[in-house]
């Protein structure tokens, strides 16, 4: 209880000045350390409210994110945030809305039915609103959620061009790694890279911009910026969490998740949006447990079956796994014991991926006319699907979703 009330003392210290000195006993309940889940704590015990978060936040994006280190994470701040946070205050979390007053930001390709324009980064869109909320955010605004914003990414989801930079749109410019901001090469492009697409995303919660954030992948998109900044993520299955309102990339592929602190948030916010959705069709065959957080146990790795390629020099397995250099492949080796030390069953066994998947007309040959990219001139091979599928959905999504730009 006495670590509960320091931990709610420090967020509303924080909340009331984003740069207050804070004592040194309460700096792990500092707001820019504070997971989504000890902010619920603070608002339901009445510690903070709202509209003081919101200002938080607001105030480190400013210093942070406009300035400073200029981190670019955020694309667009939503200009109802503290009059949808006011109309909250004295609204705590509880089972009905557990994210009552808790701000998150959500990626720029995710349709926002507001004031906030919805671009995916790029100057083709620059401008153009979306008719509706996504359902995950209508889902997250029934939940009690502030939508603060909009974080920036790599540009149409890294569809644009070949060996575009992660994190890069033409509308918000460059996201940077919040461990490493200022190192970049002569173009700016950073040497540690935030990750893509879902850079800003990712970023922001790293950085301490916002409580949680929400991201999409097609492949890799979640997972690459979690792991760039230190974050847990969750790619959801296609049809756990509804893809309708996002900007598209491969219908077959795509689908959003969170971006936390913790696992307890990640399955907090995962029963929030993983609901059946009737303009999502892959959401009518969804199953899922009532409650994510009840699997949060000590011994939950007992039995877990998981597959590890068993030969880094077979030609078979992933092809990823045979380039790791020593010092990741001892730490690949240090965490596959850990997991087996907490009951998991290793299973080992060839598992061909990427580099064997496919055949012919699997891809598609694209000349790499990028300038800053260190393959100018050779012959890149995206695969077909993500051509074909994004042509198709980006212009149902500019059809059905999309205000204020032209659509074909």
């Amino acid at each position: 209880m006495q670590k509960s009330s320091r931990r709610n003392a420090g967020i509303a210290a924080a909340a009331a000045s984003a740069e207050a000195p804070i004592s040194p006993k309460l700096d792990h309940a500092r707001l820019d350390h504070a997971s989504m889940s000890d902010i619920a704590h603070a608002l339901a015990d009445g510690h903070v409210t709202a509209t003081a978060l919101v200002k938080a936040y607001l105030a480190r994006i400013a210093a942070y994110d406009r300035d400073g280190p200029k981190l670019n994470a955020v694309r667009a701040l939503n200009p109802d945030a503290l009059a949808i946070a006011g109309r909250l205050d004295g609204v705590k979390p509880s089972a009905e809305r557990p994210l009552a007053g808790i701000p998150i930001l959500v990626k720029d390709n995710i349709a926002t039915g507001d004031a906030q324009p919805t671009t995916a980064g790029s100057l083709a869109l620059e401008g153009a609103r979306a008719r509706d909320d996504a359902t995950l955010v209508k889902l997250l605004r029934e939940a009690g959620a502030v939508i603060l914003g909009k974080a920036n990414l790599t540009e149409l989801s890294n569809m644009l061009a070949v060996d575009m930079p992660s994190g890069y749109s033409s509308l918000g410019g460059q996201v940077k790694n919040p461990y490493a901001p200022a190192l970049a090469d002569d173009h700016g492009i950073p040497l540690v890279s935030p990750g893509g697409s879902s850079a800003g995303s990712a970023v922001a919660v790293a950085a301490g911009l916002c409580a949680a954030s929400i991201g999409t992948e097609t492949s890799g998109s979640l997972l690459f910026p979690a792991s760039q900044n230190g974050l847990v993520t969750v790619k959801p299955t296609v049809g756990l969490i509804s893809r309708a309102g996002i900007v598209p990339i491969s219908r077959s592929q795509d689908s959003a998740g969170p971006m936390t602190r913790t696992v307890r948030d990640a399955a907090l916010l995962l029963n929030v949006l993983a609901a059946k959705d009737p303009l999502d069709p892959a959401t009518q065959k969804q199953r899922r447990p009532a409650d994510y957080t009840a699997g949060l146990a000590a011994d939950a790795m007992k039995g877990a079956r998981i597959g590890v390629p068993s030969d880094p020099a077979d030609p078979l397995n992933d092809c990823y796994y045979g380039k790791l250099p020593p010092k990741s492949a001892k730490l690949m080796a240090e965490a596959i014991q850990m997991l087996e030390d907490l009951g998991a069953v290793i299973v080992r066994a060839s598992m061909p991926t990427l580099g064997w998947i496919g055949g012919p007309g699997t891809t598609m040959a694209v000349l790499n006319r990028n300038p800053l990219s260190a393959h100018k001139g050779t012959i890149a091979r995206p695969p077909v699907v993500f051509l074909y599928e994004m042509k198709h959905d980006l212009n149902l999504y500019l059809k059905d979703w999309a205000t204020q730009t032209s659509r074909p």
